[in-house]
């Protein structure tokens, strides 16, 4: 017996049909049986899937190079650095690594900030970032900050398409959600009125055309998301880096069943009602809607690019070409994993990075470096 699953539905039998927002929510982050609550690891080869870090450590030390080239406009002054959904620190590990080799002057003014809900995660980055401890701060919200508010960088990497969100399908010349209940105590989807007005807007200002049946995600944390860190943030960036699109692709025709998916021991499927508790439930991250939100925030848009374009135009090339060692000693294996997170058609088409500036207008002109190579935008 699942006994995530039967505590989901004993919640439905008592409060009737959840929104897929709260499925979601207890299916991932149940404080006991959720998805990223137990200390299992759910990264890399035992796990479900690779995020970049994993892949290469050049992904990290081109992040490095944009956080130093951001903290020079800083002046002389502290910064700090915030990354949400950190794991157990091995992209924090990657940047304070080459901070403290090739710009230790940078590193002596950084305070590193891992916003990691799963207290295991959190126990895993303490040990992992021994040398590094007098600069971290494990955190499980960014409520845990207080009143502060910070100078410096955020960053999201594949943290914005976990965050619960709604579904929903166009039917009859209206948007209906997509509930989950209960039929012979098993688990079915209802359409129904939307459950929030946001829902019911959230497309007004994109003039689209949907078809008749097309299904589509609606990730109202993902808007919340945005205002919480602008909030924070005094002066600096949010870089963003996820797979998604802007919201005329996203929300295309093409897609009548959205870009909901589930990942299983590296497998891909379509049900999230199988597995509770043991696969990821994910969705392509609507980058329109964090831009639109930013802007209404105070948060200006400094560019929009592919995964792949990004780390060409900060030189992922150099760090491939001098190695690891930086004498030019790259080996086949470690080119080939370094070319996964750039080449288009891997991760470097499937993933986007989203830049966004607070009261640095007058430094963004001359921030962002442009590669001479330009990969173009693929459709996945």
């Amino acid at each position: 017996m699942n006994q995530l699953a039967e505590s989901i539905k004993s919640e439905i039998r008592k409060r009737g049909p959840l929104t897929f927002a709260h499925f979601m929510e207890l299916a991932l982050y149940h404080p006991e049986l959720g998805y990223y609550s137990p200390g299992i690891e759910r990264i890399g080869k035992e796990g479900d899937y690779y995020t970049s870090p994993y892949v290469h450590q050049a992904f990290g030390e081109i992040l490095a190079r944009f956080i130093v080239k951001g903290a020079g406009h800083f002046g002389g002054a502290d910064f700090d650095i915030i990354e949400f959904g950190g794991g157990k620190g091995l992209l924090a590990s990657d940047i304070l690594k080459y901070m403290k080799r090739d710009h230790p002057d940078v590193y002596d003014r950084v305070r590193y900030h891992i916003v990691e809900h799963n207290p295991h995660q959190r126990k895993e980055a303490e040990k992992g970032l021994e040398k590094h401890r007098h600069k971290l701060s494990l955190l499980s919200s960014l409520s845990e900050l207080g009143e502060r508010n910070i100078d410096g960088v955020i960053i999201s990497n594949e943290f914005v398409d976990a965050l619960p969100f709604h579904r929903a399908k166009f039917s009859r010349g209206e948007l209906l959600e997509i509930y989950v209940a209960l039929k012979e105590n098993e688990f079915v989807e209802l359409k129904g009125k939307p459950s929030s007005k946001e829902i019911a807007s959230y497309l007004e200002d994109y003039g689209l055309q949907l078809e008749e049946g097309q299904e589509l995600e609606i990730n109202l944390n993902a808007g919340r998301w945005i205002k919480e860190t602008e909030r924070i943030l005094d002066r600096g960036l949010i870089l963003t880096i996820d797979y998604g699109y802007l919201a005329p692709e996203l929300f295309s025709p093409h897609r009548m069943k959205g870009t909901y998916k589930c990942l299983h021991k590296h497998q891909i499927n379509e049900n999230p009602y199988v597995n509770i508790g043991e696969q990821d439930i994910t969705a392509h991250v609507d980058f329109s809607n964090l831009i639109r939100v930013g802007e209404h925030a105070g948060l200006n848009e400094i560019i929009y690019t592919t995964q792949g374009q990004f780390l060409l135009d900060w030189g992922i090339l150099d760090i491939i070409e001098d190695g690891e060692s930086g004498a030019g000693t790259a080996s086949g294996k470690d080119t080939i994993a370094a070319g996964t997170l750039f080449l288009p058609q891997l991760m470097g088409d499937k993933f986007k990075v989203l830049v966004q500036g607070k009261n640095i207008e007058d430094e963004t002109r001359n921030f962002y470096p442009e590669s001479p190579l330009k990969i173009s935008f693929g459709v996945l």
